[in-house]
């Protein structure tokens, strides 16, 4: 197979002081102690949701709950039931009073994943959270105070959306007091170590055996592949080599039969790709898209600010 096994991983991560994404702790850390609601942007499974529980961690309401809330995946009239709560007899099928993913959250912070994907009336509700700290369940009277700070997530451009008419811009507004942008993982090339550490040692202890090794080839090879699906990509090929690989010691060979991916990149060849492609491809997306920089970061899965950046190094 080669070189010597190595790269096991020592589990040492220590992720109660370092944020997740490359972003600055201090900033982070003061963003968390305030109660202020924060907006976390960046492209699909580049690690918002841990960026959001290190925020909660470190939060003076971490001894309250954090609720996480997917908002892309309730349906559209379930929406103000299940963030706001309703009363029995509310409507056909409200058989119980339904306390609401916010009033769960009480005391702690309310995760608002893929938050562009709210309906018009869950905005509006929400933005009512935001300026009066209170909720209207489905069919209460009166509105009920709540103690919750909200952080929001998304991948998608909110001004873009709100240009739109899909998106409120007051409740952007108040929705952006402060914004963290976690960078693809191609981007944070530091973090690549500790997250093949952390990953894992979290599959070896779920699934109840030793820790994968790697050898040197096939590490350096994960080291500078271009991981399109960022964080999630990483965490499930590492689970999959857990449960699909019969060696302890990973090769390249397990890597290209087992990880389900393309022949991977030499660093020089992934190098070459994002010089060229980035500057190239992304002009011509751009030109395609009637020159608006928005519409070609969303064909191109990427947040805007990323393209920005594409075309300056070029």
């Amino acid at each position: 197979m080669g070189s010597t096994p190595s790269h096991i991983g020592k589990n040492d991560i220590d992720m109660t002081t370092r944020p997740p994404g490359s972003l600055d702790p201090k900033l982070c850390r003061r963003a968390a102690k305030s109660d202020c609601t924060l907006l976390l942007v960046g492209q699909t499974g580049v690690g918002k949701g841990h960026l959001a529980r290190w925020l909660h961690a470190h939060s003076n309401r971490a001894d309250r709950p954090l609720v996480p809330v997917n908002c892309g995946a309730i349906p559209e009239h379930l929406i103000d039931s299940q963030l706001f709560g309703h009363v029995k007899g509310a409507f056909t099928g409200a058989t119980n009073n339904h306390l609401g993913m916010i009033r769960a959250a009480q005391g702690g912070t309310l995760l608002l994943d893929e938050v562009s994907e709210l309906p018009p009336s869950a905005q509006n509700r929400l933005l009512r959270l935001l300026q009066e700290r209170e909720v209207q369940p489905v069919g209460h009277v009166t509105p009920i105070v709540v103690d919750v700070r909200v952080i929001a997530s998304t991948n998608a451009d909110l001004t873009e959306r709100v240009a739109e008419k899909k998106f409120r811009e007051d409740l952007l507004f108040r929705l952006d007091v402060i914004q963290l942008e976690v960078k693809p993982l191609i981007d944070r090339p530091g973090e690549l170590p500790d997250l093949l550490d952390l990953f894992n040692h979290e599959f070896a202890a779920l699934y109840k055996q030793e820790p994968i090794r790697f050898q040197d080839r096939a590490y350096e090879r994960l080291l500078h592949f271009q991981w399109p699906g960022n964080v999630r990509q990483l965490r499930t090929l590492v689970e999959r080599l857990h449960v699909l690989c019969p060696d302890e010691t990973i090769s390249v060979e397990h890597l290209e039969d087992f990880g389900q991916l393309k022949k991977l990149p030499r660093p020089e060849d992934a190098r070459r790709k994002l010089k060229d492609m980035k500057i190239e491809e992304v002009m011509r997306v751009i030109a395609r898209s009637g020159g608006s920089i928005a519409r070609a970061a969303e064909v191109c899965g990427v947040h805007r600010s990323t393209v920005y950046r594409w075309i300056s190094r070029g």
